[in-house]
């Protein structure tokens, strides 16, 4: 009887192994820190915070290597742009805000095997729909990462890697804006919140080389103005 238990463990590990492998556990989202009384939530640019009448998703991945964020980020202007930059998006996790514990505070987390190893990881908020499939069809969007998340770690296993990507604050506002310290009101009211607001899809904020685009393309115009209008009043 006792040979007949060793041969079946010895045949269910390997399974087992084979099956689940090397496994991270993604935790990813809002955070709230009793200490300093301080949350952080994700809402529309009207800071109106997501939720199932206010419909976004939450997701967590990183970007093909060599993929350039903040460039691409600038171009997005309508559903096409987005589908394209979004197709540089791997995704490893997503939660609707239909989950959300209050108006915008969404924490989650998603088991899966190793991906990504070394790579940046970034917050990605899609608002107006309530799935990555759908991504395209998004009306807002946000995109934030924290230096203090370091890079996406190896798995482990039997048991996963925890690898804990909810925080109070995110240094790198890609696409969206930051709102520290604003009195939150509902389930928080009484706490200091830093709200991660969306942008509407075709307000993408232009990349410092294109603003001085458009001011050469001013200037230059500025210039062939005054010259004629000189030469007209000279003419008079």
């Amino acid at each position: 009887m006792k040979k007949l238990t060793l041969f079946i463990l010895i045949g269910v590990f390997p399974f087992a192994s084979s099956t689940f492998g090397q496994q991270v556990n993604f935790m990813y989202g809002s955070a709230f820190d009793g200490g300093s009384n301080t949350a952080s939530i994700f809402t529309n640019e009207l800071k109106v915070g997501y939720e199932t009448a206010n419909p976004a998703v939450l997701t967590v991945g990183y970007f093909n290597n060599g993929f350039d964020v903040p460039t691409q980020a600038a171009t997005i202007a309508d559903s096409a742009t987005l589908s394209t930059f979004l197709s540089d998006f791997n995704l490893i996790g997503e939660t609707s805000f239909a989950s959300a514990t209050a108006a915008g505070f969404l924490a989650s987390a998603n088991t899966v095997n190793e991906v990504g190893v070394g790579s940046t990881p970034y917050i990605l908020v899609l608002g107006g729909i309530d799935s990555f499939a759908n991504g395209s069809n998004a009306d807002e969007i946000g995109l934030f990462t924290n230096a203090a998340f370091g890079t996406i770690p190896s798995g482990a296993e039997p048991l996963p890697a925890d690898y804990n990507l909810q925080s109070v604050t995110l240094d790198s506002v890609v696409l969206g804006k930051e709102y520290l310290g604003e009195s939150l009101t509902g389930a928080f009211a009484g706490v200091n919140g830093n709200i991660y607001a969306t942008q509407a899809i075709g307000q993408v904020i232009p990349e410092p080389s294109t603003y001085a685009l458009f001011l050469g393309a001013f200037s230059l115009g500025f210039v062939y103005w005054r010259k004629r209008k000189v030469k007209s009043v000279a003419q008079d």
